[in-house]
């Protein structure tokens, strides 16, 4: 029997056949395949092996109730019965316990088919978008600060004008009873006053004056 044939071919297949696999297991997004009717791993890229933080030989042949809790593995497994009684590629957000703690990876699943339409295997492509979601939290946060900060500014504002009024007002009296006195006394006692004392008499009234401008401003 001669096989060099067969070799040839199995030659030439070999080619494309790494230059996939090299494609599959250096893409950053997580990848694995389901068989379709037991719904079993048959291929995890090295992206899902750091996210799981388990080796492919612990995961091929294995389905999810074999390696997530069981609220987790029935998420999943009703999600990928969807899709292939759909057919239709669908998306979800999913939330996976870790070795690294809990993740939420966004996923991608549809339906790989045999040349007669039947189905093959289940793909998954999934993204880890934990920091994405807790960025949107924080902004959320962030929002919710500042929305109950914009609902208390105006109270704030009032309690402020409130204040200024009433500062300005108390502040008032004693300035006109300052300014008041000493223009009297310039006028009853301004001849008796030497230089210095009618300078010490413009200080006063000028300083009154300046007060009750910081008043008007405030």
């Amino acid at each position: 029997f001669d096989v060099s044939a067969l070799r040839a071919a199995r030659t030439k297949l070999e080619g494309p056949l790494a230059f996939l696999d090299a494609i599959i297991e250096n893409i950053p997004s997580m990848l694995f395949v389901k068989d379709a009717a037991t719904l079993r791993y048959v291929r995890i890229n090295r992206s899902n092996e750091r996210l799981l933080g388990i080796s492919r030989d612990n995961v091929i042949g294995k389905n999810d109730f074999e390696l997530f809790p069981k609220e987790q593995a029935e998420s999943f497994i009703d999600m990928d019965r969807k899709v292939l009684a759909s057919g239709e590629m669908m998306t979800t957000e999913e939330s996976l316990s870790t070795p690294k703690g809990r993740r939420v990876q966004y996923a991608r699943k549809l339906v790989v088919r045999d040349a007669s339409g039947n189905p093959l295997y289940l793909l998954g492509i999934t993204d880890d978008i934990t920091a994405q979601k807790a960025a949107e939290e924080a902004i959320r946060a962030l929002n919710a600060n500042l929305e109950a900060r914009a609902e208390q500014l105006p109270t704030a504002n009032k309690e402020l004008e409130s204040f200024s009024y009433s500062v300005s007002h108390d502040l008032r009296a004693p300035l006109r009873a300052i300014a008041g006195f000493s223009r009297i006394f310039e006028e009853d006692y301004g001849a008796g006053l030497d230089e210095e004392g009618r300078l010490l008499l413009k200080v006063i009234r000028d300083n009154s004056h300046r007060m009750g401008m910081l008043i008007d401003d405030l």
